[in-house]
């Protein structure tokens, strides 16, 4: 885009007023007889199959389930049954139509995916797993299983405690089934029970943004051998050239870069930002800075792109 007779704050400014706000990412809290654990749900690289899933857990329909399949070092799995309280026997979940397969991530250890019929690649329905080692070979099997969240920080815990826990075979389909306290016969008290609840997690802020409160582009970078710092930039001139001043006083150091830093080349005096998001969305894209002054810390917008 040409950035003459623009302004970097005025363009800021439109697209605020034209974003939703308050965007988090999903995550559903898992509590089960041995613990709480959390999952992230993979939105964006399986679309249908979270949904699917939170169909599931916003009816309720795995509240008080049950994981009825345990593989050590393999899998845990649930989704097929519940048990009420006050009930003492197994009922098979309400379930909803089939879903179409979204294979494109491994599944490793503390993934979770979805079971389906073996030689029919679009049958999961509602039926998920937990991942307890990295099981690349699924990845190759019945079209891919569709992996769409992660178990995350220390919940795996719960999930290897789980998968610890002796099994039994109360039927034919139900031969790997964990229990608690097991004394020789099965009651409800021995099974593993599962509750779901959608929670919403703030999502960090991105590397590279706009401060609606102080109006300033605050900015994670890569400076090659100078290291890694996250800095705030004012915004000092509007027109007829969009420039904007590093603060020096709000420099922090940084431990380590991530793929969506901007970078700052000192022999050619560019700052190259990948993505800047405004309101929660990356609106712009490659955003090129130049330094034009390195006593005061100028840069000068010279490009950009629409995201």
């Amino acid at each position: 885009m040409n950035i003459e007779n623009c302004t970097l704050l005025g363009l800021i400014l439109i697209s605020l007023a034209s974003v939703p706000k308050g965007q988090a990412q999903t995550q559903v809290k898992v509590s089960t007889t041995l613990g709480e654990f959390t999952l992230e749900l993979f939105d964006t690289a399986a679309p249908g199959t979270v949904e699917n899933f939170l169909n599931y857990v916003t009816s309720g329909r795995f509240n008080e389930s049950v994981v009825h399949r345990s593989v050590p070092n393999f899998v845990i799995q649930g989704g097929q049954y519940v048990i009420p309280a006050g009930t003492t026997q197994l009922s098979q979940i309400a379930i909803d139509g089939t879903i179409t397969n979204e294979f494109n991530q491994s599944n490793l250890r503390g993934t979770v995916a979805m079971a389906k019929v073996a030689g029919d690649p679009d049958s999961a329905t509602s039926q998920w797993f937990i991942n307890v080692a990295d099981n690349v070979s699924l990845d190759s099997q019945n079209g891919g299983f569709t992996v769409f969240g992660r178990v995350l920080a220390e919940g795996m815990k719960v999930v290897d405690a789980i998968n610890q826990l002796p099994r039994v075979a109360l039927a034919a389909s139900l031969n790997e089934l964990p229990v608690v306290n097991f004394s020789g016969s099965v009651a409800r008290e021995n099974l593993v029970l599962v509750d779901m609840e959608l929670v919403a997690a703030e999502r960090p802020p991105a590397s590279n943004r706009f401060d609606e409160t102080t109006e300033q582009l605050v900015l994670k970078i890569d400076a090659g051998d100078s290291g890694f710092v996250q800095v705030a930039f004012s915004v000092e001139s509007q027109s007829p050239q969009v420039i904007v001043r590093a603060l020096a006083e709000s420099v922090t150091v940084l431990d380590e870069s991530e793929e969506d830093f901007a970078t700052f080349d000192e022999s050619t005096g560019q700052l190259l930002i990948p993505g800047l998001e405004i309101g929660g969305q990356i609106v712009y894209r490659n955003l090129l800075f130049l330094l034009t002054d390195a006593v005061n810390l100028l840069f000068s917008l010279e490009s950009l792109e629409e995201g």
